[in-house]
């Protein structure tokens, strides 16, 4: 598969500069990576003081964005130009195109050179070379593939199925299918608990959120949330899960034992993806119609503040700095 290089924005060029001297002061922080669909820009963002460090141009559409596991490497979905962006976690100025077939949208990169990434319109999990853009495999799952996550433990990969109201459970290593369970209406967003026995699937249309065992696939249980659940993440320990309502402009907070919520929050409008801090501190939520980010305390839930990124924000990630 082709690689190309595309033409930045002399912002992002001078990026490289702006990040090293803005983060010498917090090398320990991480950092937090936001896609702006509309500006075809990856916001970032130093989590020790929540300032915007640069601005990237990546190009018409980015969606989705994930970091391999040491954060090395960040990548940027472009669902509608056929494209994967790469963007080196060192020279932030330098991103680099792959161009993939179909209409890439989710990802979670394996950490072995393998991104596993979602084809929305052709029904498709495909593994995708990182450095090169090469087709590894082409696995066929329901129908509208959304987010993927993977759970290295296990060695699998799941892939939520938002108009087959259905996850695939995918064999990392054989890369066929070995399962598919069926959930909520509409799933679209997952995360996996840190100890990988545990998958919490966001059903958008029927408003809540199904507990499967990430080994035997049993449901644990579906647990009723706001209107429309488009982002779910897990605390770093494993206790708390958060849950963002995009309709009810609301984050419930459960605790993960019990399922039992602990806190709604109100933020902005139409909030979608979450991400939170390794250490639990903070938790960070894109509100895509207002234009902001939720900033929450990582322990309660609480809103914090609002940062300004501007409106058609849509994924995000937190990745080490350097």
């Amino acid at each position: 598969m082709r690689t190309r290089r595309s033409g930045y924005a002399l912002l992002a060029a001078a990026a490289v500069f702006v990040v090293s001297a803005c983060t010498a002061a917090h090398a320990a922080a991480p950092l937090l990576y936001v896609t702006n669909q509309s500006a075809g820009s990856v916001i970032v963002i130093d989590t020790a003081t929540d300032s915007q460090l640069a601005t990237l141009s990546v190009g018409p559409g980015p969606a989705m964005i994930a970091a391999s596991p040491g954060g090395r490497h960040l990548y940027v979905t472009h669902p509608e130009k056929g494209r994967i962006t790469v963007i080196d976690g060192g020279a932030l100025g330098r991103p680099r195109n792959l161009d993939v077939p179909g209409t890439p949208f989710g990802l979670a990169s394996a950490g072995d050179g393998r991104l596993f990434v979602s084809d929305w319109n052709r029904d498709l999990l495909t593994v995708v070379d990182s450095e090169t853009g090469a087709m590894l495999s082409e696995i066929k799952v329901g129908r509208a593939p959304a987010q993927v996550v993977l759970a290295p433990q296990s060695r699998r990969a799941f892939v939520a199925n938002r108009e087959g109201d259905s996850i695939s459970v995918v064999d990392m290593d054989r890369l066929v299918v070995i399962a598919t369970v069926g959930v909520g209406k509409a799933p679209f967003a997952l995360a996996v608990s840190p100890a990988g026995d545990r998958v919490y699937v966001a059903n958008v249309q029927s408003s809540d959120v199904s507990v499967l065992d990430a080994r035997s696939l049993e449901n644990y249980g579906t647990v009723r949330v706001g209107a429309m659940p488009y982002g779910v993440a897990v605390a770093p320990d494993g206790t708390r899960l958060f849950v963002v309502n995009q309709q009810s402009g609301t984050v419930n907070v459960l605790d993960a034992a019990s399922l039992v919520a602990t806190r709604r929050t109100s933020v902005g409008k139409y909030p979608e993806s979450i991400a939170v801090l390794p250490d639990g501190s903070k938790a960070y939520v894109i509100n895509w119609m207002s234009g902001d980010l939720s900033v929450l305390d990582g322990e309660t839930g609480r809103e914090l503040k609002r940062l300004q990124i501007g409106e058609g924000a849509r994924g995000l990630v937190v990745a080490p700095s350097g």
